[in-house]
């Protein structure tokens, strides 16, 4: 179990990953994630995060490798130092050394900070997810993993997913019954979509994967373990639901940041109601699979209202 993890293991970890940086330290802990447990760790090298990860199956390396890549484009993302698919010291689990930014996650911090610091907030947070989206891809990613090879339209790529998952979910016959008519609707709906373009995409912006400076100022995305090449509209989705549901003028700014950076994307309201069934339907099958019934049932009640409206209930119809 991650909860087994010492920090003392976690710095031993940062020592085999990151070769000659001599002896580390741990600092303090950092926010817990549902697939992660983090630490600050001093060292020679200065301050680092060593983050361990579990839960995120295959093609962690190809995953983390992109990472860096983004980095070397100039996108506000965490640094990264250095990782290891399989760390000795903390259990043969995946370890990933990032460099330390100082700052405060949004969650943290948006108590403390007031409506016009959170709104700037959200435009430099919308125009950094543009700024994601600007890097090339070879093309759409494969629809298991997310990168690498994949099909060549859009289309291909969610009815491959969406079957797949089909096959494999661990719902009950209602839930499945749910997940079968939700993917039909979602692949019919995407099919008109073969002009669409991949992109590099988080898939997992909300308040505490964004970091702040003291001043409340955005800094950078946070926790990129998610990342695929694919329809960029995904990146909406998350946002609209865990942040803006109840402010509509965060996502007003959010809007307004990406499109200073690379416009609004084509075919919005078709794009956006495939991008959130495609949610919607992994995270039904997700929350079965981990036993959390509270999120099982509201992602399985937003579900159905988005295939009862045949897609027109988008998770930005309530904030656009």
């Amino acid at each position: 179990m991650i909860s087994e993890l010492t920090a003392d293991d976690m710095a031993l970890g940062v020592g085999q990953v990151v070769a000659g940086i001599g002896q580390v330290f741990p600092v303090r802990p950092l926010r817990r994630g549902r697939n992660h447990v983090s630490w600050v760790m001093s060292s020679s090298r200065g301050l680092l995060v060593c983050k361990v990860l579990v839960g995120l199956g295959g093609s962690l390396t190809a995953r983390l490798a992109e990472h860096r890549r983004l980095c070397e484009y100039g996108v506000a993302v965490a640094p990264l130092l250095a990782f290891a698919e399989a760390c000795p010291a903390v259990g043969y689990r995946p370890l990933v050394v990032l460099e330390y930014v100082p700052g405060i996650d949004a969650e943290e911090a948006a108590p403390l900070l007031s409506a016009p610091v959170m709104v700037e907030v959200m435009r430099g947070t919308g125009a950094a997810v543009g700024q994601l989206h600007r890097v090339p891809v070879a093309g759409f990613g494969d629809p298991v993993m997310g990168l690498g090879s994949g099909p060549r339209t859009w289309p291909e790529v969610v009815e491959v997913r969406t079957r797949r998952l089909l096959k494999t979910t661990t719902a009950d016959s209602s839930a499945a019954a749910l997940l079968g008519s939700a993917t039909d609707l979602v692949c019919d709906l995407a099919a008109a979509l073969t002009t669409v373009h991949p992109a590099a995409s988080h898939l997992d912006i909300y308040l505490p994967n964004i970091l702040l400076d003291r001043r409340g100022r955005f800094l950078r995305l946070l926790d990129l373990e998610h990342l695929r090449w694919v329809d960029p509209v995904l990146d909406f989705v998350k946002p609209a639901m865990w942040m803006f549901g109840d402010r509509p003028e965060w996502a007003e700014a959010f809007a307004s940041g990406y499109t200073s950076v690379v416009g609004w994307p084509q075919l919005w309201e078709q794009r956006i109601s495939v991008a959130t069934g495609l949610e919607l339907i992994s995270g039904v099958d997700y929350w079965a699979q981990v036993g959390d019934w509270d999120m099982f049932a509201d992602y399985s009640r937003q579900l159905r209202e988005w295939l009862d409206s045949d897609g027109a209930e988008h998770v930005w119809s309530a904030v656009r």
